[in-house]
């Protein structure tokens, strides 16, 4: 299975804005990019994409930024998945079968699996499994 660079990026920064929930300070447009690893040029627009979709509020002026506009717990990535499409052909509309072929029912099948686990997961999940990352890091010397 292949990720868009796209879907990536939304989903990094998604998670970065939801690490501050429910803090309602705004998280500027480089520190978003800085802490979640996606290039500024990229982010801005996939920002605005998330905004169009009711994800994030961008507020405006020098101490501006971008905050989640939804609880993470509400946000659950097969949403976000088939709102950008950026995980190939998640749209069984697009996926033409022909009948009683083996390969394309196939290909839906694993789709449709993809799905399911992708509603399982919300947003906070994924904060929830960032922090436990940051917190197994060791410094051992």
């Amino acid at each position: 299975m292949k990720v868009s660079a796209k879907m990536d990026y939304a989903v990094r920064a998604l998670v970065e804005l939801a690490l501050q929930w429910p803090d309602t300070h705004p998280q500027q447009l480089g520190a978003v990019s800085r802490k979640a690893g996606v290039p500024q040029k990229f982010l801005i627009h996939i920002l605005i994409a998330l905004k169009s979709l009711g994800y994030v509020h961008s507020i405006r002026g020098k101490s501006g930024g971008y905050v989640l506009a939804l609880d993470p717990r509400k946000i659950n990535l097969a949403d976000v998945v088939k709102q950008l499409g950026g995980m190939g052909s998640f749209d069984e509309e697009k996926r033409k079968t022909k009948k009683g072929d083996a390969v394309s029912l196939l290909w839906q099948e694993i789709d449709k699996s993809i799905i399911e686990k992708l509603k399982g997961i919300t947003l906070e999940d994924l904060c929830n499994r960032q922090r436990l990352q940051i917190k197994s890091i060791s410094y051992d010397i």
